[in-house]
């Protein structure tokens, strides 16, 4: 945080001067020595409270961040700044209704400060309260209405409330204004995933890629959406791509395992519900798809006992999946007594 200088400051005006180019050159610690030596000096100086704060903030001294800016309030309760930048401290410290307190009375002192709003906002959404954010967030926009995070937060909001239309508007907006927020091609595709525009949404991550190569979570669902559109082996090296980004990411590995099973490569399937079931062993679909998996390739024993551990974990699957099992034990059976096709 920048330091700022008072437009007098008495005896104190030497020290903490100096304090103020120490700390905006980059001297933090040695700019702390100075205000401590200008509110010695003159210890009802705001500015000088209000900066030191500022200081311990940026070196993550929180607590005395804390202190600092209290003294200031209490020496000039007007000053909003000092309520937005404790606000911001107690968020660090994870005591939002102290924050959410503090952004409200910086917003009383500058009703026309975007920032306030939208810090204000994200504890709301934090705290799920998705419809007092999208207000705060409105706020924010009407004040600065060129800001693409505003839009994109306004969008998360909207998302979070249903209203997906409204969402792709924003982040529309918001890539508008910044072409490069990788994170807005990201949540569009997952709009776009959820009402089934699946071209769309491969498109959106691979823009998200493109910005961020190392986004496990596009590869993921871009994995998903390329699946829905029947483009399996492409589907897979995302899934696979994911992986070797987030190689404990279950749900990848499930449903590459999935893909697997689709274009009749059984092993790999069973590698995949296999290596799901070490990270998460009470997953019960990968049991139950492990099963069938191995009901295909004649290994009665193991499937009943992968089938058995799924009924363990979820007793009310068993009456749903029992007619499966049997249609699936059925078909192994009837193809094993066909006989192999001759070659040519």
């Amino acid at each position: 945080m920048s330091a700022t200088m008072p437009a007098w400051a008495g005896q104190a005006e030497d020290p903490l001067k100096t304090a103020v180019e120490l700390h905006d050159s980059g001297k933090v610690k040695e700019a702390i020595g100075e205000y401590d030596k200008a509110i010695k000096a003159n210890p009802k100086l705001a500015e000088a409270y209000f900066n030191r704060g500022n200081a311990h903030f940026d070196l993550g001294q929180n607590q005395q961040a804390v202190k600092d800016y209290s003294e200031a309030i209490r020496l000039n309760p007007k000053d909003g700044e000092a309520y937005f930048n404790r606000a911001n401290t107690y968020r660090r410290l994870k005591q939002d209704p102290a924050a959410l307190n503090d952004f409200t009375s910086a917003i009383k002192l500058n009703p026309d400060d975007a920032k306030s709003y939208t810090n204000r906002a994200s504890i709301h959404f934090d705290a799920r309260r998705y419809q007092a954010a999208l207000n705060d967030q409105n706020q924010a926009l009407r004040i600065d209405p060129k800001e693409a995070r505003s839009y994109f937060n306004r969008a998360n909001s909207y998302l979070a409330l249903g209203q997906k239309d409204q969402a792709v508007k924003d982040y529309d907006a918001a890539l508008s204004r910044d072409p490069k927020l990788a994170d807005a091609y990201y949540n569009r595709g997952i709009v776009y995933t959820e009402v089934l525009k699946y071209d769309d949404a491969v498109r959106d991550f691979d823009e998200a890629i493109k910005l961020n190569p190392k986004h496990a979570a596009a590869f993921y669902n871009r994995g998903l959406a390329k699946g829905r559109l029947g483009k399996h082996e492409a589907a897979i090296d995302d899934y696979g791509e994911a992986l070797r980004l987030n190689p404990k990411d279950a749900e990848a590995s499930f449903n590459r395992g999935l893909v697997y099973m689709r274009v009749d490569k059984h092993d790999f399937a069973a590698r995949d519900f296999t290596e799901v079931i070490v990270l998460q062993p009470k997953h019960t679909d990968a049991y139950v798809y492990r099963g069938l998996i191995r009901v295909y390739q004649n290994r009665d024993q193991d499937a009943d006992g992968d089938f058995q551990k799924a009924f363990q974990i979820n007793p009310a699957l068993k009456k749903k999946l029992e007619p499966v099992i049997a249609e699936a034990k059925a078909k192994a059976k009837q193809a094993a007594k066909e006989p192999a096709a001759l070659g040519k």
